[in-house]
């Protein structure tokens, strides 16, 4: 588990607060052929659960993450859209969102980006309140006309944890619920008026990409921070074999908080950092100590040499051995050429 969240900025695809399946890991690549079959056992709907609609068809749909979600556990397997773009936001509620094969946990709110074509999954925490907005990808693209920045959005998945005072700032949560009351009623001008209330919804995005721009040098300062006694943190606890959650919860934050402030900061992930950590010394027991490759592994909280080795090998390009024995074999050449 994010499918990147960095700053709200779709101009420059950065992403300074979630993450945005942008920022999170990618699926490896694949040929042409094998994506084919990938998808063809991925279920495609219109809506999920839904049989998928004529990909010419125009359509607007909104609706409570609770009305689809409840029904089915909270829990919204993987599946893709494939003519449809959706845009989530998640008022009241944890979660963890999936696309691509990036997982990425937030808390509220958040607002949650899933293009069209997007494979993707959700596991909302009971209780979840929101909404979800679908559309084909004509309506934002008319809206991109008169504002670029709206072409951006969605470009990639991407899951934002948006701050509170940044929020208050602007009227997406009423643009929100304005959307939501009018799609459910039948009134003159209905279509007038939603078209109306998207641009709004859009236009609150945009103020919220600003006003988060804006604060971004504050929200650097505390990244700073907090990777800061993570890497503290990380001194005393990388041979007890942490989890990422366990680093989180004695940081007092949520993981999505910290990885968001790991990349920001460092361009690396929370694990990156913490196996960056257990490589150095790994090669530091290699290089002064005596103990044999297994006792390293043990110290470093292995529960198997073999295992180590093969984390070394991946990180280092070559084994632990040899590792070693090149190090020594070095050393005593320097020191030939010394004498």
């Amino acid at each position: 588990m994010e499918e990147a969240v960095r700053h709200l900025d779709f101009f420059h695809a950065g992403v300074l607060w979630a993450l945005i399946a942008g920022s999170g890991r990618r699926a490896g690549e694949t040929s042409v052929a094998a994506a084919s079959v990938t998808q063809a056992r991925i279920p495609s709907f219109s809506l999920y659960g839904e049989a998928p609609r004529r990909d010419d068809e125009r359509m607007l749909h909104v609706e409570t993450i609770e009305f689809r979600s409840a029904r089915h556990s909270w829990k919204i397997r993987p599946h893709l859209h494939r003519t449809l773009h959706q845009l989530i936001f998640v008022m009241r509620g944890r979660g963890v969102s999936h696309a691509e094969g990036a997982a990425v946990e937030y808390s509220p709110p958040a607002l949650i980006v899933v293009p069209a074509g997007t494979v993707h999954a959700f596991d909302f925490e009971p209780g979840t309140q929101g909404f979800v907005v679908s559309m084909t990808d004509d309506l934002p693209r008319e809206i991109s006309r008169r504002a670029p920045g709206i072409g951006a959005l969605f470009k990639n998945p991407a899951t934002f944890e948006l701050p509170d005072e940044a929020l208050r700032a602007t009227d997406l949560a009423q643009s929100f619920m304005m959307l939501m009351r009018e799609y459910a009623r039948a009134l003159p001008a209905h279509a007038l008026a939603l078209d109306g209330l998207l641009n709004v919804v859009f236009a609150n995005v945009l103020r919220l990409s600003h006003a988060s721009a804006g604060s971004a040098g504050a929200i650097a300062g505390r990244h700073r921070l907090l990777v800061s006694r993570f890497r503290e943190l990380i001194e005393n606890a990388f041979r007890e074999d942490w989890s990422l959650a366990d680093y989180a919860a004695a940081l007092n934050v949520s993981e999505s908080r910290l990885r968001n402030a790991c990349l920001n900061v460092t361009d690396q992930s929370p694990l990156q950092i913490v196996h960056a950590r257990i490589l150095l010394e790994a090669k530091r027991q290699l290089l002064y100590s005596s103990m044999s490759v297994s006792e390293i592994a043990y110290a470093l909280g292995f529960d198997d040499p073999a295992y180590f080795t093969r984390f070394f090998s991946r990180r280092a390009g070559i084994s632990p051995r040899t590792f070693r024995l090149r190090s020594v074999a070095e050393a005593r050449d320097a020191a030939r050429a010394d004498g």
